[in-house]
């Protein structure tokens, strides 16, 4: 209402234009309305502002008035309906120009949202409205139609002026909530279990499976995961390495994969999910410190990211002032983006309600303006030093080969690494999967190693359990599947289980990038970070986790992981041209030997540009390529990031009823991502899981079982 009353002041020179002709008094008409629209832009240029339907009506009683003296008696006669025509032309002028006039008056009422897309299409909609109501009243009076349908033209528009907005901001309001999933069918309600082996059958026990059985069988539901490893974890495992050095057994511990976390910082997801598990306090984490040597500058990145802001100023002078605006707004968007996980076990995600939905933007303006448009624009809209913005971007890395362009709310979350910090569990990755499966056991849940599934079975358009490789079937209410999103559509599932509109979709999901990893042993502790970031002579990463925990090696000795991102063209030249899931011949093949060896080297080298004689001081060593990665973790590939952001899923909801997915298939790379995505599993099954008091273990915790 406020914004349509400023609208009719603005329109006033207009209505006393309209009122004196109708008094007949032509002159006294153009000259009283002249009068009003130059005050009126006076008053606009006193305040530094600009309204397009002032200055153009300016425009057109200037034309009006040269007209009354031309010809006085045609103006008179024509005055009306030639002003309804000029308002029109003036609302489609603005809407050329890219600066909808009815933006002027609503972005005081808005402001919060004043800079999002969503409120110049709203605008865009209604001066469109405006000018074409404008253009009708014009030929209206002109044709000299009856008075009440130029009056109910005018109430149509101003009711719509009114109520229109909000209504649209509600709709599209409710369009962004359903368009966090891709398919919306309503929960399995979970009755009697007569003729099931279970509630919930889960396929896969990496992090993103074991967080969605944990939840669900805290949720009172009987559970059981399916994993076709030895370990539960997927990625994130460790394993032990015996060998000799003088003449002594030395033991190692490696992790497979992940090894710096986010996300468990009180409070965040994985710290919350864990803490509702009751296992947060059987985890001991330790602070990652990161270095970087990009372009021939060493960073070591503070704990404090305030003081990291600092330090990059100091580096890169000229662009202070964008920097310290740029981490500002960062942090800002970070706070807001995972302040909605308050009250939902610390899952960030999109407000429940809608009118919380409306409220967001007011709260979080910064947030709403930028989370959907590309993290790079963000950065260039403060900073423009291109060395400056590759050490922006050199945690991009953690999410995948930088071949896609990321979003803010892609980015902003990994900048949580310097905001709330990046942390290792004392006792290796796998620790960490072994608490949550300790977690699913001790609410009567089972972890069944060394099970693969086969199959999802399919009974009335709805899953109903799963087929193991040995031939045994466990039927269930609901399937939770944490494997190879392309493999779980095309292997998993029969064409038939799938819609038909899906299954052209489902066969073109490509993998993420997959990597190539170096695990070394040495004989002393390198001076160097625990997570070192090296471009050159080639892009690696460096990880000495047993700087933090010293059980992985013996005393004095360490434990060196060399990464190299391998984008997913590259990964697929790995694997040889006849399929299969172990590659055995091939793997011993003196070609796919001496390309392993080759490319170990090259990045060993790489890593003794910081590390002067590393290759002296290794005692024992092991590479993984992609075959590495696809035959433990049966990822197309070998995959490490799930898959191609457009192959992935919105939303935990599969196209087929009671299938849900979690892991990287819809959430993409990271242990905190996988742990979102498991826990949006769980509550696509459960609704209002995340939001209700959790529910205390009652068994002790017993041992894995295993199948």
């Amino acid at each position: 209402m406020k914004v349509f009353l400023t609208v009719k002041l603005a329109l006033l020179p207009f209505v006393a234009f309209w009122a004196l002709l109708a008094w007949h008094q032509p002159s006294w008409a153009v000259w009283s309305a002249l009068g009003l629209a130059l005050a009126a832009n006076l008053w606009r240029a006193y305040r530094a502002e600009l309204a397009v339907l002032e200055l153009g009506g300016l425009a057109l009683f200037v034309v009006l008035a040269i007209a009354n003296d031309l010809a006085p008696n045609s103006t008179a006669a024509n005055g009306v309906w030639l002003s309804f025509a000029g308002l029109g032309v003036i609302s489609f002028v603005s809407l050329l120009v890219g600066r909808p006039w009815t933006a002027d008056y609503s972005r005081a009422a808005y402001s919060e949202s004043a800079s999002t897309p969503q409120f110049h299409l709203i605008n865009v909609l209604m001066t469109g409205l405006w000018g074409v109501l404008f253009l009708v009243l014009g030929m209206c009076r002109w044709a000299g139609v009856a008075s009440w349908i130029t009056t109910a033209i005018v109430v149509a528009g101003a009711l719509v002026s009114i109520f229109g907005p909000r209504f649209a901001i509600r709709q599209a309001i409710q369009r962004m909530r359903a368009s966090r999933e891709d398919y919306h069918w309503p929960a399995p309600v979970f009755a009697a279990r007569a003729g099931l082996d279970c509630d919930v059958a889960v396929i896969g026990a990496g992090i993103g499976g074991l967080t969605a059985a944990a939840l669900l069988a805290e949720s009172g539901l009987k559970v059981k995961v399916f994993e076709h490893h030895v370990v539960p974890g997927g990625f994130c495992h460790s394993y032990l390495r015996k060998a000799h050095h003088d003449n002594k057994p030395v033991l190692y511990r490696f992790d497979a994969g992940p090894h710096d976390f986010s996300g468990v910082w009180p409070g965040g997801p994985v710290d919350s999910v864990l803490r509702r598990l009751g296992v947060a306090d059987k985890i001991q984490w330790k602070r990652v410190t990161h270095s970087y040597r990009l372009a021939g500058r060493r960073i070591d990145v503070p704990e404090d990211w305030r003081a990291y802001v600092r330090l990059l100023c100091d580096a890169f002078p000229a662009s202070a002032d964008g920097l310290v605006r740029l981490f500002d707004t960062i942090h800002a968007i970070f706070e807001s983006m995972y302040a909605t996980g308050r009250g939902r076990s610390g899952i960030p995600g999109m407000p429940d309600s809608l009118e919380e939905m409306l409220a967001f933007p007011r709260r979080h303006p910064l947030a709403f303006r930028w989370m959907n448009r590309p993290f790079d624009e963000l950065v260039a809209a403060h900073v423009s030093d291109p060395e400056l913005i590759a050490t922006l971007n050199a945690l991009s890395g953690y999410l995948g080969d930088g071949s896609e362009r990321l979003s803010c709310a892609q980015m902003v979350p990994i900048f949580g690494y310097y905001f709330k910090g990046g942390f290792y569990p004392v006792g290796g990755s796998g620790h960490l999967a072994d608490m949550l499966s300790a977690a699913i056991t001790a609410r009567g849940g089972e972890v069944q190693l060394k099970s693969k599934v086969t199959r999802i079975l399919v009974e009335q358009g709805r899953a109903a359990g799963v087929e193991l490789g040995n031939g045994r079937t466990v039927r269930a209410q609901a399937v939770v599947c944490n494997a190879d999103l392309g493999r779980t559509f095309t292997e998993l599932l029969q064409p038939a289980d799938l819609p038909a509109a899906f299954r052209e979709h489902a066969r073109a999901i490509e993998p993420a990038n997959s990597c190539f990893s170096v695990h070394v042993g040495l004989d002393f502790v390198p001076d160097i970070a625990p997570a070192t970031h090296l471009d050159t002579p080639m892009g690696i990463g460096l990880a000495v986790m047993s700087k933090l925990d010293p059980s992985a090696a013996p005393e004095g000795h360490s434990t060196m992981t060399i990464i190299t991102i391998v984008p997913n063209d590259d990964a697929k030249d790995w694997f040889p041209q006849q399929g299969g899931g172990d590659w055995k011949e091939w793997r011993r093949s003196q070609d796919y030997e001496t390309r392993k060896q080759q490319l170990g080297d090259a990045m060993i080298a790489a890593a003794e540009t910081i590390i002067p004689g590393l290759s002296q001081h290794i005692v024992y060593r092991t590479d993984a390529s992609p075959v590495t990665y696809a035959r433990y973790d049966l990822a197309s590939a070998g995959a490490i990031y799930g898959v191609a952001r457009a192959g992935r899923l919105k939303g935990a909801k599969a196209p087929l009823r009671n299938l849900v997915i979690a892991g990287g298939g819809n959430s993409g790379a990271g242990v905190e991502a996988v742990v979102i995505s498991g826990a949006e599993a769980a509550e696509a099954l459960r609704p209002g899981l995340l939001s209700r008091k959790p529910v205390p273990a009652e068994k002790p915790q017993p041992e894995l079982a295993m199948a």
